[in-house]
This record gives structure tokens, C-alpha cells and sequence, in this order.
């Protein structure tokens, strides 16, 4: 399938506005929660998400990334990978069921095996819808995808509140996650008339599994190395602890991720049928290497700049002790959608080999950091997170450059620009902010405007003509 300029601008903004107008939704929805909620009733949950993540990346198999990249693809690939997903999906689910009470005895928390079951349906509502998603995904219909995650987002946010509201604790994180997952079900099949024919093709199957299969192991590597954050911060330190951390990455990690994921969903099939002219592909990874940094840098590094007052007055004083973890997330997750575009270059190419060697690398990398940290607390293990991402970024540059026959610090070098004057504000604004005795709102109010200050000079100065490139993008030229 060709792809035209207006495509992939069309594709960003109905992807932006599908994954942005989640994510603030869910926001918003997460600061009535907090103030109604405890820190342990997200450690509860981040227990549970650990295994309901894994289960999903498993349940997928790779297979939506492989349908998306083979360019001739048909209504067989299609039914025999939803059939196969299904199953599976019903396989993972009745493992949950049995292993569920073994989970409770080994975190100690009382009521966890009713918990981690209820959630699990989520598990079978997502692998229904996985096949809308794809060909909605390939059609660049992401329209239609945001109109169906904002009412199901709303929807289950409603139940949500009113069961915290009530008192309900973490039974209203529960429903709200598998209520969510039911309405986009629903809205999905409704909006979107796919069904699968009777056919099912071993062959297609294997096709489709030699390359999704490496995706499928790097997707649980990964799955597998953040949720061992959640699983031994809730083991060895206490659900509060979790609860802390679970909520520093949802404001971080989340907001990070899901912009990331506007990028990948449009940019994968563009890049893709481009596979085979390298310097085009070159010249779009350096240019979104720096769109990116100009939004992520100023997004995070604010967020970290007036911290101590935006937790307070948003969430209350109760979480107050995420101060110092969530700096530390939002330095270490500006360089997520980096690592992920790097990432996303290896499938361009088909280096899927290399792609899962470089995943099982860095992430043993990560492990060794979190292993060194475990026991020393949660500002520890944010360092070692900051660390391992660092340490990716760098890894992934120099492979893909070398895949590209580039310099591997062609990518580098516009990056450091960012970081270091971002670093310099950030211990100005900080520094000066703890130093004058102002009330919260004060606080949050001179960080905010001498930050935006400060990255308005700085563009001016260094990026003016790279901004005024975003107009003309936006009209194709």
C-alpha cells in the first residue's frame, strides 16, 4: 500500500488525538481517584497488571506487527489469526484461574485471588478486538480508534469514580480496567464490521509466526522486565512502596508511551513501505529524532522542574513521598520514544534477530541495575531505571546507524543539545524554587513561567527553522 504525505499527517492527528485524548481523559480521571484511593490500593492493582500485561503481550503473539509489515496479506492471515488468539487468550486466562491463590500466599495480601481472576476477562475482551485494531491500524483509520477508546475511557472512568466514591477501594480499579476493556470490545465490533471467515491456514500461521515470533519474545522480554519492577518492589519493600512507584510511572511512563506509540502506529506501515530505500528511511528517523526531541525534552523536564507542587496540588499530601522518584522518571523516559523509534527500524529492515538480541542485552543490562537497587530503595531503583535508559538509547543508536551504513553519532549528536541545557534548567529552577519560601501555588506558577521561558529562548536561538518545518509539514509540502 502507497502512502501519501496527507496519510500520514491525516494518521498523526486522528492517532494524537485517539492516544492524547486517552491519555488526558485517563488523567483526569486519575486525580479524582487519587484523592479518593490509597497508594496500597495501586500497589494491589500494580500486582495484578503485572500479570495481565504479560498475558496480553503473550496472547498477541507478535502477530499484529507481522500483518502489519507483510505487504501481502489476506483475509486467511486474518481469521486464522484471530482464531489463533482466541485461543490462546482462553488457554492464558484458565492458567490464571488456577494460579491465582498461589499469587495471593507468595505477596501476602489477603483477597488478591478474587482480584487477579475478575481482571483476567480483560485478557479475552482485548484478543476479540485484535484483528479491528490491525486493519484499522493498516487503513490509517485511527478516527474511528479514537472515537471508540474516548467513550469506553469516559464510560469506565464513571464506574470507576462512583465505586471509589463509594468506598469500594481497589474493586474500583478493578471494574474500571475490565469495564474499559468490555466497551471498546463492544464499540469496536459495532463500529467496525469485520468478522472472521471459517478458515484457519497452518501455513499462514508459520509465515506470519517466523517473523512474529522474534517480535513476541522482545515484546515479552520487555513486558516481562518492567513488570519485574512492580513484582519485587511489591515482594520486597510493601504495597504502599508499590503504590508510590506504580503512580510516579503512570504520570512518566504513560504520557511518554502513549505519545510514543502516536508516532509508531503511523510511522510503522509509512517506514514499511519504504523498506528497501535506506536514505529515505535515514533522513525520517533523524527528522522525527528531533521533532521528538523538541516535544519530549520540554514536556518531561517541566513536569520534573515543579514537581513537588504540581504532586501536592494535585494529588494531595498522602503522595507527597513520589517527589523524588518522579523527577527521576521524567528525566529517565524522555529517552522511551527514542529507544522505541530506534527499536522500530530493526522490524523496518527485518532485522528481527538483531532486534531481540539488542532487547535481550539491554535488559539483562536493566535487570543487573534493579537487582543492585532492590534493596535500597525506591529512589535507588528510579537511578537504575535513568541508567538502563541511557544505556539503551546509546546501544540502540549505534546498531541502527550501522544497519543504515550511518555514523553512530549522527543521532547522538541531536540529542546532547536538549539534555544539557534541560539538565542546567532543571537544577536552576529547582534550586531557586526550594530557596524562596512561596506558598504551592506560587511555586507552580514561577517554575512553569520560567520554564516555558526558558525553552522558548532556546528554541528561538538554536531551532527556529526546524519549528517553522512543522507548518509545512502539516500541509505536505
Amino acid at each position: 500500500m502507497e502512502y501519501k504525505n496527507k496519510d500520514l499527517i491525516r494518521g498523526f492527528v486522528w492517532s494524537g488525538l485517539d492516544k492524547l485524548g486517552v491519555v488526558f481523559l485517563q488523567l483526569a480521571l486519575e486525580l479524582i481517584l487519587a484523592r479518593l484511593l490509597l497508594p496500597k490500593d495501586y500497589g494491589v492493582i500494580g500486582v495484578v497488571l503485572v500479570f495481565i500485561s504479560l498475558a496480553i503481550t503473550f496472547s498477541e503473539g507478535g502477530f499484529s506487527n507481522a500483518l502489519v509489515h507483510k505487504l501481502n496479506r489476506t483475509e486467511t492471515d486474518f481469521s486464522t489469526v484471530f482464531y489463533f488468539n482466541m485461543i490462546t487468550s482462553f488457554l492464558i486466562v484458565i492458567i490464571i484461574f488456577l494460579i491465582a491463590p498461589t499469587v495471593e500466599k507468595f505477596f501476602n495480601i489477603s483477597g488478591l485471588t478474587l482480584v487477579l481472576r475478575v481482571i483476567s476477562v480483560s485478557i479475552i475482551l482485548n484478543s476479540v478486538v485484535l484483528i479491528h485494531k490491525v486493519k484499522l491500524s493498516i487503513a490509517m483509520d485511527f478516527k474511528s480508534q479514537a472515537k471508540y477508546s474516548l467513550a469506553a475511557v469516559f464510560l469506565s472512568g464513571i464506574i470507576g469514580v462512583y465505586l471509589a466514591y463509594h468506598q469500594y477501594g481497589v474493586w474500583a480499579l478493578v471494574f474500571q480496567n475490565v469495564a474499559m476493556a468490555f466497551f471498546n470490545a463492544v464499540f469496536l465490533w459495532i463500529g467496525f464490521r469485520w468478522f472472521p471467515k471459517l478458515e484457519f491456514s497452518v501455513e499462514s500461521l508459520k509465515s506470519l509466526f517466523s517473523f512474529g515470533s522474534k517480535i513476541l519474545a522482545s515484546s515479552l522480554l520487555q513486558a516481562a522486565y518492567f513488570n519485574s519492577y512492580p513484582f519485587l518492589i511489591g515482594r520486597v519493600l510493601s504495597t504502599r512502596d508499590l503504590g508510590l512507584y506504580a503512580k510516579s510511572n503512570q504520570f512518566t511512563l504513560m504520557p511518554s508511551s502513549v505519545l510514543t506509540t502516536v508516532l509508531q502506529r503511523v510511522l510503522f506501515p509509512y517506514f514499511s513501505s519504504h523498506q528497501s530505500d535506506d536514505e529515505r528511511i535515514f533522513g525520517l528517523n533523524q527528522l522525527y529524532t528531533k521533532l521528538s526531541c523538541l516535544i519530549f525534552f520540554p514536556l518531561f523536564f517541566v513536569m520534573a522542574m515543579v514537581a513537588q507542587p504540581l504532586i501536592i496540588i494535585l494529588f494531595s499530601e498522602k503522595w507527597q513521598d513520589m517527589t523524588g522518584i518522579f523527577v527521576i522518571f521524567c528525566v529517565a523516559y524522555t529517552f522511551y520514544p527514542l529507544i522505541v523509534n530506534n527499536m522500530m527500524m530493526f522490524q523496518v529492515k527485518n532485522k528481527t534477530s538483531l532486534f531481540l538480541k539488542i532487547e535481550i542485552l539491554t535488559k539483562i543490562i536493566g535487570l543487573v541495575f534493579l537487582l543492585a537497587t532492590i534493596n535500597r530503595g525506591l529512589i535507588a531503583i528510579a537511578y537504575g531505571i535513568l541508567a538502563q535508559q541511557i544505556t539503551q538509547f546509546i546501544i540502540t543508536s549505534f546498531f541502527v546507524q550501522s544497519v543504515l551504513n550511518k555514523n553512530w553519532l549522527e543521532q547522538i549528536k541531536i540529542i546532547l543539545p536538549f539534555f544539557f541545557f534541560s539538565i542546567g534548567l532543571l537544577f536552576l529552577i529547582r534550586i531557586g524554587l526550594d530557596a524562596i519560601p512561596l506558598s504551592l501555588i506560587w511555586k507552580l506558577f514561577l517554575g512553569l513561567v520560567f520554564a516555558v521561558v526558558g525553552y522558548m529562548v532556546f528554541y528561538f536561538i538554536f531551532y527556529r527553522k526546524d519549528i517553522m518545518l512543522i507548518p509545512k509539514m502539516i500541509r505536505g509540502n
